[in-house]
């Protein structure tokens, strides 16, 4: 007979995870009254940890188990991690070490059976762990949930997270926990993304915020517009090749649809003789701007971003709305405006300008919404609808030696192209970027909150959540185009708002006088470091000096602009890249940090200088 899970100690570990996770408590309460379930045969060791067996499969060290659990965590968790995601529950050791790792704020423990899990409670006294409001859990179901468990933690800032295999725990079930791997290989994916992209373009986005600080000040936020299209269907419109396949169609859906087009769309759109309602421009280089220079949309209304290439601010449109800053400085400068902040309303960052205005037309309320170009492959060798300007651009540059057919190859095949299941039930090119937006679109869309969501793309990327639909459904869709209008009517008064520009400047007078502190404390934090290691050399009193590094510290760590210098450093994993083997280490290492932070902080005050000697 299989011993039973229960008793006093799983009861008194239930009443502690109640106090944080009542709904995960009571499921879990509910299967250990259950007959037949199973419980983890535990063991003493020689350390004086116990370990356990399941099913009679050791699935800890027989030794230390808690020593195992530590140098696993170590190995996976380098400095600056703040996620971990722990592969199997067992008695959970690995959880508490990676709580104990300084810096992780949050940890997610997976394990494949929820039964499992009650056994893991019943094994030994947890309450103290259990409590911890930074431990968060998987049981069981589908693999992708933990996109969203990771996805539901961002914020503006850099984040690292870290995988825990362990794997006498994953050979139980080695099926979902590779899936759960995979799904954790695409988040790391898209860090590591963001990370590169921000290593090569941070500067540009911060001379953009720079020059756009005085209209960022004037700007209504996209907060304003929320809900107020509620209940009308909208029509998301991408540069990819289906995009083709609805544009001669598009006056009529025009009628039926509210329009949100993104910026690399707009050339085809305006080419079929139709005019956008919204028009969503977020990327800061100078390159996405050429998308639109050339174009007039006076009857749309943009939707930008406070770090974009400063003359898409000035595009002679309807009326301008401003999403809240994804970055510090945005943040910054947003704070200090009337209604500043996130109060603007955030736009989801997946990447992709697709992202951002799918993401838009939710907050808008609309519903349901219906993805046109939306392909993330290339259906048919096709990278893009044949009006947009990548694909003019290959046209109007090729030559006989280099025809454009050379450079769409060179888009094809240059990511780590390979085949995947498309809308149709056939298959398509896609590759690691694509399949990255596709993994956003999955987990948003896996979301209780998301719209209804649906695609025009037969040859696009399948994926879950997003159905193929006919265009002929639409057009059998009653007119609603008035209704629409007049929701444009309250916009265009919204977007008349200002909020004044006196504003913007004295957030960045604030913001210049903040950065010059910050960069005098940490010059003076470096000068300290630099003379206590001195004093050590040379036989002297170092405490003096560490008294003054104590209140650099303290200054650096309480100021409200921190951020705003941080952006400009590398990772924490490289700026402390070996462990102090003593003081005189220790204080070679801040002295070298505090002049890092006082270069970020002067390379800030040198762009937000150069936007004020410019007005």
């Amino acid at each position: 007979m299989k011993p039973r899970a229960g008793g006093e100690i799983l009861a008194a570990n239930l009443a502690s995870l109640a106090e944080v996770q009542p709904e995960l408590a009571d499921l879990l309460g509910g299967l250990a009254l259950e007959a037949g379930q199973e419980a983890y045969e535990t063991l003493p060791t020689p350390s004086g940890a116990p370990t356990a067996r399941w099913r009679g499969r050791l699935v800890h060290s027989a030794y230390d188990p808690r020593g195992e659990a530590r140098r696993l965590v170590e190995a996976a968790l380098p400095p600056g991690t703040d996620t971990a995601v722990i592969l199997g529950s067992g008695l959970l050791y690995a959880a508490e070490e990676a709580l104990a790792t300084a810096g992780v704020g949050r940890v997610i423990v997976c394990e494949a059976e929820a039964p499992r899990l009650v056994a893991s409670l019943a094994a030994r006294d947890l309450r103290s762990l259990l409590a911890d409001g930074r431990l968060s859990w998987m049981a069981g179901g589908e693999a992708g949930a933990l996109l969203l468990a990771l996805e539901s933690a961002e914020g503006g800032g850099r984040r690292l997270a870290g995988l825990v295999g362990q794997k006498a725990l994953e050979d139980l079930d080695p099926a979902w926990y590779g899936e759960v791997r995979a799904a954790f290989d695409r988040f790391a994916a898209k860090e590591a993304i963001n990370e590169n992209t921000l290593r090569r373009f941070g500067r540009l986005w911060v001379r953009n915020l720079a020059r756009n600080a005085g209209p960022m000040a004037s700007l209504p936020g996209i907060a304003t517009l929320a809900e107020r299209f509620a209940g009308l269907p909208a029509l998301v419109l991408a540069a990819g090749p289906g995009l083709d396949l609805v544009l001669p169609r598009l006056a009529e859906l025009r009628e039926r649809l509210l329009l949100v087009v993104v910026d690399t769309a707009l050339r085809s759109l305006l080419a079929a003789g139709t005019e956008p309602d919204f028009l969503v421009v977020v990327d800061p280089q100078y390159w996405n701007w050429r998308h639109v220079a050339d174009l007039a949309a006076p009857g749309a209304f943009l939707v930008s971003e406070s770090a974009v290439w400063p003359p898409v601010l000035r595009a002679p449109t309807r009326g301008t709305f401003l999403a809240a800053s994804l970055f510090p400085l945005g943040r910054a400068l947003d704070a200090r405006r009337p209604g500043g902040g996130e109060g603007r309303g955030l736009l989801g960052a997946g990447g992709s300008v697709a992202t951002s205005a799918w993401d838009f037309a939710r907050l808008l309320g609309a519903s349901p919404l219906v993805m046109a170009g939306l392909d993330l492959g290339y259906p048919g060798g096709q990278t893009h609808a044949r009006a947009s300007l990548f694909e003019q651009r290959a046209l109007t540059t090729a030559t006989r030696l280099g025809p454009a057919a050379t450079s769409q190859a060179g888009a094809l095949f240059g990511a780590g192209s390979r085949r995947v299941a498309s809308t149709e039930g056939s298959t398509v090119l896609s590759d690691q970027r694509m399949l990255l937006y596709a993994w956003w679109f999955e987990s948003r869309l896996a979301r209780k909150d998301a719209p209804p969501t649906s695609t025009l793309s037969p040859g696009g990327v399948a994926i879950p959540g997003l159905p193929l639909v006919a265009l002929e459904s639409l057009l059998a869709l009653p007119p609603r185009r008035r209704e629409i209008d007049a929701c444009l009517e309250t916009a265009a008064r919204l977007a008349l708002s200002e909020l004044g520009r006196e504003s913007g400047e004295g957030a960045l007078a604030e913001l210049l006088s903040g950065l010059d502190g910050i960069a005098q404390r940490a010059e003076e934090g470096e000068r300290a470091a630099r003379s206590a290691r001195e004093a050590l050399a040379r036989g002297g009193d170092p405490a003096p000096f560490l008294a003054l590094l104590g209140e650099t510290d303290a200054f650096l760590h309480g100021n409200e602009f921190r951020d705003v210098v941080g952006f400009f450093l590398p990772p924490l994993r490289e700026l402390v890249d070996r462990i102090p083997r003593d003081l005189a280490e220790s204080l070679e290492l801040s002295a070298s940090l505090y002049a890092r932070i006082a270069a970020s902080a002067r390379e800030n005050l040198g762009f937000l200088d150069l936007h004020r000697g410019a007005e």
